[in-house]
């Protein structure tokens, strides 16, 4: 991995969620997942019910992190392409499992119960875009 794209994992590694992009059923599908970054690749937590996993088990993803909520002056987006694959819970690179990286499970979602399931995806493309100066906007949506 070049400096440059260990400086964007590094945008990556500040903020929690991203968007995993996959396809599904040959449409494209963007699901919500936490993330952390783990040497030189994304460790990501998504929900067993979404059923997203066996999709991109050994497929090429794409995954996204942004500080697009903070309403800063500049924004950044970092877009991670790669193979994805089904990390085992006792394989995850933690001293006692992957909730050590992630923190507790969600409490809530669709499903009865969050059932973790974790992918690591190891990059092959790494891309930033940066926009500064970005205009304030008095209300978030025009009525």
């Amino acid at each position: 991995m070049s400096p440059q794209d260990r400086r964007a994992m590094a945008l990556v590694a500040t903020v929690r969620y991203g968007r995993l992009a996959l396809s599904r059923h040959a449409m494209p599908y963007i699901a919500v997942a936490r993330h952390a970054v783990v040497d030189d690749h994304l460790l990501i937590r998504v929900h067993r019910g979404w059923g997203v996993h066996g999709a991109c088990d050994g497929s090429v993803v794409g995954y996204q992190a942004d500080n697009l909520h903070t309403a800063a002056d500049s924004v950044w987006a970092v877009h991670v392409t790669g193979t994805a694959r089904v990390v085992p819970p006792h394989r995850a690179p933690a001293p006692d499992g992957p909730d050590d990286v992630f923190g507790p499970l969600p409490s809530f979602v669709e499903e009865p119960a969050f059932d973790p399931v974790h992918l690591r995806i190891d990059p092959a493309f790494v891309d930033v875009q940066f926009v500064r100066d970005v205009a304030q906007w008095p209300e978030a949506h025009a009525a």
